[in-house]
């Protein structure tokens, strides 16, 4: 992952992050939703999550409304994001907390029930992705679930040049430079298909792992630590 490079590109979105994500990702509330839909306790248990790559905070709200119980810890690259999620959580006082670092090299804590990455595993490269999901695994208690909304690649070729035909087209229909965006992605992302993904959290030790939705280059995945 080019550290400096995702740092800038997030640093420049804080004040519209959520707008802008509507406009360049299909189907972007949707996706947050069912996030939160596929936590799998009931809302009156006390969870312990962790919000991995939290942008400004958007995730962490909606557990911490949810789950008057839970405890979010955000982590996040930028302290401007990290900024923007305080203000939102304020609310909710110790329950929550903001945490600046690097998911690839600086400690994101453990015994957390829920792990959500939102739009940053795709950061990474293979190496560094397989290395994340055993540090999620190794964070997560017995009975915990990964949960990951993702940008993703198809095995075939073709069907990735489709996709990203079709995911160029409606960025611009919304507004934005689609062959701009598509540049950026280019520049700094490390997507890979579904089918890897599954495979390698399977590798990793996880089991029930699915995709619980897709659309072009975008996926809702989860992933289960056993219980003891």
């Amino acid at each position: 992952m080019k550290r400096a490079q995702v740092e800038e590109h997030f640093r420049v979105q804080v004040n519209d992050y959520e707008g802008l994500m509507r406009r360049i990702v299909p189907e972007y509330d949707l996706q947050t939703a069912l996030l939160i839909d596929l936590i799998p306790f009931r809302k009156s248990t006390p969870i312990r999550v962790l919000d991995l790559g939290s942008g400004p905070g958007t995730l962490a709200e909606l557990v911490l409304k949810r789950y008057r119980h839970s405890e979010v810890v955000a982590f996040d690259l930028t302290e401007e994001m990290l900024d923007a999620a305080r203000e939102r959580c304020q609310a909710f006082g110790a329950r929550f907390l903001a945490v600046e670092g690097d998911f690839e090299t600086d400690d994101f804590g453990c015994s957390y029930d829920v792990i959500m990455a939102g739009l940053s595993l795709h950061h990474l490269e293979d190496e560094q992705r397989r290395q994340a999901f055993g540090q999620i695994f190794a964070a997560l208690r017995p009975g915990g679930v990964l949960l990951v909304r993702d940008v993703i690649a198809d095995d075939d070729s073709y069907i990735a040049e489709w996709h990203y035909r079709l995911w160029r087209a409606f960025m611009s229909a919304n507004g934005e430079d689609g062959e701009f965006w598509f540049r950026k992605h280019l520049q700094k992302d490390h997507p890979i298909s579904v089918r890897r993904q599954l495979r390698w959290l399977r590798d990793t030790g996880f089991e029930h792992v699915a995709c619980h939705w897709r659309y072009l280059n975008f996926a809702v995945l989860s992933a289960h630590k056993t219980p003891t």
